[in-house]
């Protein structure tokens, strides 16, 4: 046997070991690491503890279906996608890697569900609310024609039943771009469109950003909400990351270390607040209720506890724009 028919059956060994990692799914693990502080926590001990780190405070992505029963502990109607839109692959979009359909069905297998979003309604504390929650692992929680059909769907469903408040928890990479310009227009000025119908219906519309909201989906809908709250720690809240928008800093100029953080949105009025995970539900129902005169300011300070000096400090803030 010579070198290079030795070579040729090692490379083959090499694409099978290869082949079989993977197989293999990060996500099956029982353990993840903090990317934070690096400690090795057990998913199960995290789901006790909201899905932060215990050592460092560092913000996992908390699971869409675990944010709705968060919202909804009891019970909750899920709105159903449009899946007869025939919207998959408008494109036919393929590489040499493989085609965006094949993608999107595994995404579909592996999450269960249509597409990058879920719509759920429920009434929480007397408030009626249309919750939207993206999950970022299918597909980086990117938005095309599916997610625009679906998200009208729940903009339609939410003026149809006359809800109180309609919550984005939005976590998403941006327009996708297996769409293209179809997806782009669909997105941003589907997305326009319906945060105006909600208005003109007098639906509070509030949206909250965690860790990676981008792109279109940033600047269609979530800035065009009437509140804007961040999770405490988000990071890369911006249009476009900071590699490109390095590109358009004048001579001279340098980019802050706090560059698309949630206290840098704060500090330069892109947001009305930037919470701990804990107090994002209660303090949107304490603001829904002033707003939609549900509650009077008089009795919601009553049974606020001193705890929630967050809630305290936005109240009269709110009543005065009332």
């Amino acid at each position: 046997m010579n070198w290079i028919t030795r070579w040729k059956k090692i490379g083959i060994k090499v694409k099978k070991i290869f082949k079989t990692r993977e197989k293999i799914d990060p996500s099956a693990s029982l353990w993840i690491n903090c990317s934070s502080c690096g400690k090795l926590n057990y998913k199960d001990t995290l789901k006790e503890t909201d899905w932060i780190c215990s050592a460092c405070q560092y913000y996992f992505d908390k699971p869409p279906l675990a944010i709705v029963n968060t919202f909804f502990p009891n019970e909750k109607t899920f709105i159903e996608p449009p899946t007869n839109s025939g919207n998959d692959d408008p494109l036919n979009f393929k590489t040499e890697l493989g085609s965006y359909k094949d993608k999107l069905a595994k995404a579909r297998k592996k999450e269960k569900q249509w597409c990058s979003i879920l719509g759920y309604k429920g009434i929480v504390e007397n408030l009626k609310v249309h919750l939207v929650v993206s999950n970022f692992k299918f597909l980086g929680g990117s938005w095309g024609l599916n997610e625009s059909f679906y998200f009208q769907k729940i903009v339609s469903d939410a003026i149809e039943n006359s809800a109180d408040v309609i919550v984005l928890i939005l976590k998403t990479g941006g327009v996708s771009m297996f769409n293209g310009t179809a997806g782009l227009n669909s997105v941003m000025a589907g997305g326009i469109v319906g945060m105006q119908r909600l208005k003109e219906k007098n639906i509070l519309t509030v949206a909250v950003g965690q860790s990676k909201t981008t792109g279109g989906v940033l600047a269609s809908i979530f800035y065009a909400s009437e509140i804007v709250i961040l999770e405490k720690g988000a990071h890369d809240i911006t249009f476009a990351g900071k590699k490109i928008s390095k590109n358009y800093l004048a001579a001279g100029e340098s980019m802050s270390d706090s560059f698309g953080s949630a206290d840098e949105k704060l500090a330069g009025g892109l947001a009305d607040l930037v919470l701990p995970r804990s107090e994002i539900k209660p303090t949107i129902c304490t603001l829904a209720k002033i707003i939609k005169k549900k509650e009077d300011l008089a009795g919601i300070e009553e049974k606020l506890d001193d705890s929630k000096n967050t809630i305290r400090e936005v109240l009269p803030k709110t009543a005065e724009k009332i």
